[in-house]
C-alpha cells in the first residue's frame, strides 16, 4: 500500500517532515530478477527492496518467537501475540544481565531460520555473485513511541576487514509511516563529501566522534535536492542495501502501543576476511561489550543513546 504523505505523518525527533521532500521506495520483483538485475539494481539506487521476501507462517513464529520473551520481563501485555506494549519492565528485576538476555533472545530458533536461513543468504549470495555469509551478531530491535533512529551510514561499523558488506532491514510487524520505518536518502550512496568523510572511521576505535548524522533529514535532503524515501513495510518485506546509503528510521508515533518489530543483519562474501567482533559464538559487537551494547539490550521503556 502506497503511503498518502499529505495525511500520513513522517516524524522525526517531533518535527514534522513536509510532504515534498517524501518519496516512495522502488519495489523490486524477485521472482523475474538475475544476478546482473539485482546487482543493477542496488547499483543503480543504492538498494533493494522486496515485498514478501519470506513466508508470512515463518515470520510469525519468529515475531512470536520475540515477544514471548518480551512478555516474560512484563515489557509486552496479554495475549503477547498481539505485541501490545506494557510501558512496564522487569527485565533488571529478573535477568542480572542484560546483555546475556538479550543473546538469548536473539538467538531464537525461528528468528535464526528468517536471518541466516537459506531464503536470505540465496539473495544475497545472487547480488555479490559468489557465495555469502550472514553475521552472527544481529541488531534485532523492538520499538515503542517516541523512539527515532538518526541518519548515519553503516561503513564505520561494519567495514573494519571487508567493504563488502550489505544490511539487509527486515519487518516482522507493520511498520507503517507512523510507526517508524527506515527510510534513506535517495542517491545518497553515490554523495562523495559523505564517503570521503566517513571512510576510514571506525566507531570501535574512535569512540569520541560520531557516526550519526546529527542534521535533520528534512534539511539535509533540501540542500542536496534529494528525497526522503520510505514506505509502509509488512511483515516479510525486507530493504537490501549498501555500507554509503545514508538511512534512518522515523518516529514511532502512532496512536496505539503496538511493538514495531524489526531486525537488521549484515552479509559478506565468505571468501571476504571476517570481523570477529559480529562472528562467533560470543560476538562483542561493535565496541566489544556484546549484545549488552544495544539499544535494545534496555527496557522499552528507558531511553536510547546515540553514536
Amino acid at each position: 500500500m502506497k503511503i498518502n504523505f499529505t495525511h500520513d505523518l513522517a516524524l522525526v525527533n517531533g518535527l514534522k517532515i513536509p510532504p515534498k521532500l517524501l518519496g516512495q521506495l522502488n519495489e523490486f520483483k524477485i521472482e523475474k530478477s538475475n544476478h546482473f538485475n539485482l546487482k543493477q539494481s542496488i547499483t543503480k539506487d543504492g538498494y533493494i527492496f522486496v515485498r514478501n521476501l519470506f513466508d508470512k507462517n515463518k515470520i510469525k513464529l519468529a515475531r512470536d518467537e520475540v515477544f514471548m520473551r518480551l512478555k516474560e520481563v512484563d515489557e509486552i501485555e496479554d495475549p503477547y501475540q498481539d505485541g501490545i506494549y506494557s510501558g512496564r519492565s522487569s527485565r533488571d528485576k529478573i535477568y542480572t544481565n542484560r546483555g546475556e538476555f538479550w543473546k538469548s533472545v536473539s538467538n531464537g530458533k525461528y528468528l535464526r531460520e528468517i536471518t541466516n536461513g537459506k531464503v536470505l543468504k540465496k539473495i544475497i549470495s545472487d547480488i555479490f555473485g559468489e557465495p555469502s555469509i550472514g553475521f552472527d551478531f544481529l541488531f534485532l530491535r523492538p520499538v515503542a513511541n517516541g523512539k527515532f533512529t538518526q541518519m548515519h551510514c553503516d561503513t564505520s561499523f561494519f567495514t573494519r576487514t571487508t567493504k563488502k558488506v550489505l544490511t539487509c532491514w527486515i519487518s516482522f510487524t507493520n511498520v507503517t509511516i507512523d510507526k517508524g520505518p527506515l527510510f534513506v536518502i535517495e542517491n545518497s550512496h553515490k554523495f562523495n563529501d559523505i564517503k570521503e568523510k566517513f571512510d576510514g572511521f571506525d566507531v570501535g576505535i574512535d569512540k569520541n566522534r560520531k557516526a550519526s548524522i546529527e542534521e535533520h533529514p528534512s534539511e539535509f535532503a533540501k540542500k542536496r535536492n534529494s528525497k526522503i524515501l520510505t514506505s509502509n513495510f509488512y511483515p516479510g518485506d525486507i530493504l537490501i542495501f549498501g555500507m554509503n546509503l545514508i538511512h534512518g528510521s522515523f518516529e514511532h508515533h502512532s496512536k496505539d502501543k503496538n511493538i514495531r518489530l524489526t531486525c537488521d543483519v549484515r552479509y559478506q562474501p565468505i571468501a571476504e576476511p571476517k570481523d570477529s567482533r559480529y562472528f562467533g559464538k560470543n560476538p562483542g559487537g561493535t565496541t566489544g561489550s556484546g549484545y549488552g551494547e544495544l539499544n535494545s539490550a534496555r527496557p522499552l521503556n528507558e531511553d536510547w543513546h546515540i553514536r
